[in-house]
This record gives structure tokens, C-alpha cells and sequence, in this order.
């Protein structure tokens, strides 16, 4: 049994060290030493890292990345078992988050790999930036949050490059571009790429094409909480 990372992990971890600048893998050698806790979705398609002291998450002990906004640090492409999978590292505030793998990797997290990953640096965790980087929006959602308000009465929010944010499931990446009680979803697909929207009703659902105009999804809610 493993003590902290699984086989998988210390493989991607080991993959994003390779592509990093030299001046910057002490400090993140620092982190992954600092991590004492590692949690994984049910189908290991996010793995995140924490470093809890007195129960609570606590890195003010580690060194951090002159780059501390919210970003994407490395990609690791890998086959194993005859399946290509993709594995993205982002960091927040100066710190390595979590891995987004597409597909689900969690019938091959103790196989061995069918070649040597093909790896790529993102981003430059040296440069100083307190922001992050806007998320691609569609040009059809862009129209659709200027004639539209960020907040509507039904608790649905919008979010724009700025605030939207990127969720992983087995379909594939895809970028939150609405959202409602926290529980349904309107997205955008990053990877692979589609051309339609999608519609998450619940997180236990599954991503479903929206067909028509996306917009119908939030009329139809509407009249159902009338």
C-alpha cells in the first residue's frame, strides 16, 4: 500500500518536475513534500493536494510560487494499457492544486505505462502575476452576458472569462459557464472540443448536449419555480 501518492501519481508528478524551470522545482519539490493530503474523485478524474496542519488546510510553512494567481502549471499526456489519457496540474495562490485527468484514470492508477509521457509547461510559475488568465468564452455566451444580467431571481449565475471556471469529467474538460444552487449547470466543453453548450442537471448526472438555443434552459426553469 501506498504511503501518500499512488503509482499514477507519483508518475505525473515526476513528469511536470521534468518541465519545470530549474529555479523553480526546488520550490515545488518543497510542496509535494509538504503534502499530507490527497483527495480523489470517485472515478479519480481530479486528485487534489492539501497540506492540512490543526485541521485546517495550512501552507504558510511552504514555499510559494512568485506566480500566485489561479493557473494551469503543466499538461502530461500517457498511455497505458493500450488508452491515451491527459492530465493538467493547476496551482492557486503559489501552490500545486490538483490534477484534471481525461478519461477517468482509475483503472490504470497502479499499471504501468505503455511509453515515457510527452509533458509541457503551461504557464511559468516564476512570473509575478496575482491574477489569472480569462477562460475562453464562446462567442454565443458572450452576446448572450451582455444582454443579460450576472444574477437573475431564480439564483441562476453567470459567469464571464473571468470567473467561469473548469471542471473535469469523464466526457472530457469543460469550462462553468452558468450555474444554479450550486447543483445545475450550463458548460462549455473544452476538451474535446464541441460546438454546442451542455446542460449538467445534477453532479451525479452526466453531460448532456443542449439541443437548440441554450438559453431555453433558463426559461424552462423558470416556469418549473413558478
Amino acid at each position: 500500500m501506498w504511503q501518500r501518492f499512488s503509482p499514477l501519481e507519483e508518475r505525473l508528478i515526476a513528469a511536470v518536475r521534468d518541465v519545470l524551470p530549474p529555479q523553480a522545482q526546488p520550490t515545488f519539490d518543497a510542496q509535494v513534500a509538504g503534502i499530507t493530503l490527497v483527495q480523489r474523485h470517485p472515478q479519480w478524474t481530479e486528485i487534489s493536494f492539501y497540506r492540512r496542519r490543526h485541521g485546517k488546510v495550512d501552507w504558510s510553512d511552504i514555499p510559494a510560487f512568485p506566480h500566485t494567481g489561479e493557473f494551469p502549471l503543466a499538461e502530461v499526456r500517457f498511455s497505458a494499457e493500450g488508452r491515451r489519457y491527459k492530465a493538467t496540474l493547476t496551482s492557486i495562490a503559489g501552490h500545486i492544486f490538483d490534477f484534471a485527468v481525461t478519461p477517468s484514470p482509475k483503472a490504470v492508477a497502479f499499471a504501468t505505462w505503455d511509453a515515457a509521457p510527452s509533458s509541457r509547461l503551461l504557464s511559468d510559475p516564476l512570473i509575478v502575476h496575482s491574477g489569472r488568465a480569462p477562460e475562453p468564452i464562446p462567442a454565443a455566451w458572450r452576446e448572450f452576458l451582455a444582454r443579460r444580467p450576472r444574477q437573475q431571481k431564480d439564483d441562476w449565475t453567470f459567469h464571464d472569462a473571468d470567473t467561469a471556471y473548469r471542471t473535469t469529467f469523464d466526457e472530457g474538460e469543460f469550462l462553468i459557464l452558468a450555474e444554479r444552487a450550486g447543483d445545475e449547470f450550463v458548460m462549455h466543453r473544452i476538451e474535446p472540443p464541441a460546438s454546442s453548450l451542455f446542460y449538467l442537471a445534477s453532479h451525479d448526472a452526466t453531460p448532456e448536449p443542449i439541443e437548440g438555443a441554450f438559453h431555453d434552459i433558463f426559461q424552462e426553469k423558470n416556469k418549473r419555480n413558478v
